[in-house]
């Protein structure tokens, strides 16, 4: 079988290299393993792997340390860091530092899964050379509206459509936040607003295994089955807003617990949220919770 992608995988303990290592390995993906965060950096530079994953407590220099080296080398090449209770603020410093996600210890399959697509997708979003306008133009604002069913294998698609068509002349790095940043969006306007799952649902059905079928099940069923997701974005000439409403009940957002919270973030849900919230400069609910908005600046917009 070809390998999907080479992923580096830097981690002191044998361990959780043998165990990880095994499972990216049967899921198609060659590994290449270090121990700490100098062979990591050295493996780097020689193996130039895909992606990369990295335990944040290191020796000879933290994960965070070696994410930041590797993306002054190669800034679109994806990396995940592995965390547990007492790195929470090391985990939260990478996200802002542009790590494209991390995972909480013991490692689950779901999890893993989860950060291997968002990884797959930092990795094969193309390097447009941005497009200038002529100094004699000037864009105003420009606006697309879609309409989405209850499809989540539609999503990945469906958010790169909507980004090759408003995001032209905006940097790489841009788009790949605003890409993860949609796709989890999307993700909760669909499963949490529409199909209406709640979290305590969602948690039981994975626990079991039965996530894909209750969705399937309840998409089926009226009124669940003819809802949509509108989703409305304009561009400025030095940004994008992006408006997601699904024709869920809403739920109240202010309940939410504060997501870069230490106490709160390697709970086993918000996670999307989060990484949305950082991938942005806004994020906002509608006073309903169905409607959610986010706006990105680029260049010097302030």
């Amino acid at each position: 079988m070809t390998a999907k992608a080479r992923i580096l995988l830097i981690d002191d303990e044998s361990l959780v290299r043998d165990e990880l290592g095994g499972l990216l390995e049967d899921e198609g993906y060659e590994v290449i393993c270090g121990s700490d965060g100098h062979e990591g950096l050295e493996l780097f530079r020689q193996e130039q792997p895909d992606m990369v994953i990295t335990d944040v407590r290191i020796p000879r220099s933290d994960g965070l340390s070696l994410a930041m080296a590797i993306r002054e080398l190669s800034p679109a090449t994806p990396v995940t860091i592995i965390t547990g209770h007492g790195s929470e603020q090391m985990a939260i410093k990478a996200l802002r530092a542009g790590v494209t996600d991390f995972l909480k210890k013991p490692v689950r399959l779901d999890d893993l899964a989860s950060a291997l697509l968002r990884m797959e997708t930092a990795r094969l979003i193309p390097h447009r050379e941005p497009a200038n306008l002529p100094s004699s133009a000037h864009l105003v604002e420009h606006c697309w509206t879609y309409e989405l069913q209850n499809d989540l294998d539609a999503i990945p698609s469906f958010v790169d459509v909507v980004l090759s068509t408003c995001t032209s002349g905006f940097p790489r790095q841009g788009i790949l936040e605003l890409s993860l940043a949609l796709r989890e969006l999307l993700l909760n306007a669909l499963e949490h607003g529409n199909l209406g799952l709640t979290y305590e649902e969602k948690t039981t059905a994975l626990d079991e295994g039965t996530l894909d079928e209750m969705l399937a099940k309840r998409g089926s069923r009226p009124p669940f089955a003819n809802r949509r997701a509108r989703v409305v974005t304009r561009r400025g000439d030095e940004h994008l807003v992006v408006e997601i409403i699904d024709e869920g009940n809403g739920f109240d957002w202010r309940a939410l617990p504060d997501p870069t919270d230490v106490d709160h973030l390697l709970e086993g849900h918000g996670r999307g949220v989060l990484l949305a919230r950082m991938s942005v400069d806004k994020l906002e609910y509608n006073d309903k919770g169905n409607k959610v908005t986010i706006r990105k600046r680029f260049k010097g917009d302030r």
